[in-house]
């Protein structure tokens, strides 16, 4: 029986825990240990407002070979508690097991609990030395264990399956690809930042927008377009496709490369920021509706069209950044950096009062270098 790829990397995961774990005075076994692959938190209805949902792989389903589709192939268990440490704690009580975190791939945070602080949950995980800082930090549209309760045909692990699913997403340009340890940079810099959004429905987990956090807490969504501003000023666009309508034709952009530079500029005490974003890509559709004919490429207006959409996007963003007061991008550091005694001077009103007040010039350069085998779009008109 061939194996899955959650039995691959679980399979993987073991051996280099054995080999580890060789030689070692404290090591411990690895039936001794709970391997937790993700964890929800959400507000409980008890007196101890906090509930933590572990998702822990049942090893012995990955090993056997004589499997039903029906087997479980992890186990999700729940504790309330007024810290994470005193969680974790009752947990390994109840199992008798010692929960290991070093191989977590998320950490999921309902929306409602959010909105009072992420900083006590985070906390725990910052102090850990074993926590590989390469996993991601969800807000979810709703209740957190919700997710790791969907049933999907298809994947056995709900953790490794966003783990994945983010890695693929962030080449859409839906979602901003951020792990723990870019978000704890964020956070101690100034207390704000942005998280992927995630939220379930019965069988299906979907990634999409993200979640703006000021001062550890949540405070708004933002959709996909705008979680596509944030990759750019974030300067984390690895790929994904645009499209644009230029003409009543729809053309699909694909970006192969793509880079943002920030630069302040103080001048007669009033604060500024260009913002240059470049790009390279091609174009891998194009979809027309109307009379039949031959279309040729106009270059020059596809690549205006982008920079203008690009361009209004991020101002938008930035506009509705500046109406939170919320400054997750690090324009502060920027700032910091190139006028430290105008730094000095407002840092402690630059949320308040400097930050909403600056301005921006934006400029998008976007270069198509190809538009595949065709040199012209043939358009067929549909009949009935």
């Amino acid at each position: 029986m061939t194996m899955s790829c959650n039995q691959r990397c679980l399979s993987l995961v073991l051996v280099m825990i054995s080999l580890f774990a060789a030689g070692c005075w404290d090591a411990k076994d690895v039936d001794q240990r709970s391997f937790v692959m993700g964890v929800a938190f959400d507000l409980s209805d008890t007196d101890e407002k906090i509930m933590m949902t572990i998702e822990i792989p049942i090893l012995t389903s990955f090993a056997s070979q004589s499997q039903s589709p029906q087997d479980a192939k992890s186990l999700l268990a729940s504790t309330t508690g007024t810290s994470v440490a005193q969680m974790a704690a009752r947990f390994e009580t109840r199992t008798w097991r010692e929960l290991f975190f070093g191989h977590t791939q998320c950490i999921i945070v309902s929306e409602d609990l959010a909105r009072e602080s992420i900083l006590p949950i985070i906390d725990f995980f910052d102090r850990n030395p074993r926590i590989d800082r390469r996993l991601t930090l969800f807000i979810s549209q709703g209740k957190a264990d919700e997710v790791f309760h969907t049933q999907d045909p298809v994947e056995s692990l709900v953790s490794i399956q966003l783990n994945q699913m983010l890695n693929t997403l962030t080449n859409t340009t839906r979602v901003v690809k951020r792990n723990f340890q870019d978000n704890l940079r964020d956070l101690e810099s100034n207390g704000d930042t942005i998280l992927p959004r995630v939220r379930s429905t019965e069988t299906e987990v979907v990634i999409a927008g993200g979640a703006l956090v000021k001062d550890y807490k949540f405070i708004a969504w933002l959709g996909e377009n705008e979680a596509r501003a944030v990759a750019f000023l974030y300067n984390s666009i690895s790929g994904g496709v645009i499209t644009v309508n230029v003409e009543d034709i729809l053309y699909t952009f694909a970006v192969r490369s793509a880079s943002t530079d920030i630069k302040p500029v103080l001048k007669d005490g009033q604060l500024s920021y260009k913002i240059k974003v470049r790009a390279e890509g091609d174009i891998v559709e194009t979809f027309y509706r109307g009379p039949g004919g031959a279309v040729k490429f106009d270059i020059p207006k596809i690549q205006d069209r982008l920079n203008q959409v690009i361009t209004d996007e991020i101002l938008h963003l930035l506009t509705k950044l500046q109406e939170f007061k919320a400054d997750p991008i690090g324009f502060d550091r920027l700032v910091y950096r190139h006028y430290p005694k105008f730094w000095k001077e407002h840092q402690e009103n630059w949320k308040d009062q400097v930050w909403p007040k600056a301005s921006f010039d934006v400029a998008a350069n976007f270069n198509v270098r190809r538009t595949g085998i065709l040199e012209e779009v043939t358009i067929y008109q549909s009949q009935g």
